[in-house]
């Protein structure tokens, strides 16, 4: 029911990171470190034991992708406030995987929209609380908010809820701290909404 969204200082989940993750996996569980065996009958000068050796980890490589004809302005996700409504697009480009946001109008075709805004409450100077908190809380505060934006109770909803947290990096930084949260809805099937899910009752 959770999606993590990236942005600037926010945290990100995408297919290069699960694709190199998985290559890792799978070279890791092929490796094999082989010697050859050690008689009695080798003495220091010989060359029967071989050095050990490993397999080479291969990175994976992505295809390049169409830039998408993505429409709004690029904005910083950090930006954005209750009642705005965002598009999010990816594609590869030299095996890398590039991201960006754009605000779009509500009235318009649009893949999310922002309905709370909020703060951790932790004080200044308190210690980064750990993803399983940071999470649990944006969770909470979301599905607190949901009904009363929708009009209808998230389990009967046919809309889904997301957040954006911040990361340990500007949650701790010492002059720009940031513990924004964003709770936005979006519909599970992919499809775009259109006019704002307020008081809409899906």
């Amino acid at each position: 029911m959770t999606t993590l969204r990236r942005g600037p200082g926010f945290r990100v989940r995408t297919a290069l990171a699960a694709a190199l993750a998985a290559a890792l996996m799978a070279s890791t569980a092929c490796g094999s470190t082989v010697s050859s065996p050690v008689t009695e009958d080798d003495g220091p000068d010989d060359e029967a034991a071989a050095p050990a050796t490993t397999m080479v980890e291969a990175r994976p490589e992505l295809d390049d992708e169409a830039i998408p004809d993505w429409v709004g302005e690029v904005v910083n996700l950090h930006d954005l406030g209750t009642g705005t409504c965002f598009n999010s697009y990816s594609w590869v480009r030299e095996d890398r995987m590039v991201e960006i946001d754009t605000r779009v109008p509500c009235d318009g075709p649009h893949q999310h929209e922002v309905y709370l805004r909020t703060e951790h409450p932790a004080r200044p100077g308190a210690p980064w609380p750990g993803d399983r908190e940071m999470e649990a809380y944006a969770r909470a505060e979301c599905y607190g908010a949901f009904a009363g934006f929708v009009g209808l109770i998230y389990e009967l909803s046919e809309l889904e809820l997301g957040y954006l947290t911040p990361d340990r990096t500007d949650f701790e930084h010492e002059r720009a701290a940031f513990r924004g949260i964003h709770c936005y809805v979006y519909r599970d099937d992919g499809g775009e909404l259109v006019g704002t899910a307020r008081d809409s009752r899906r």
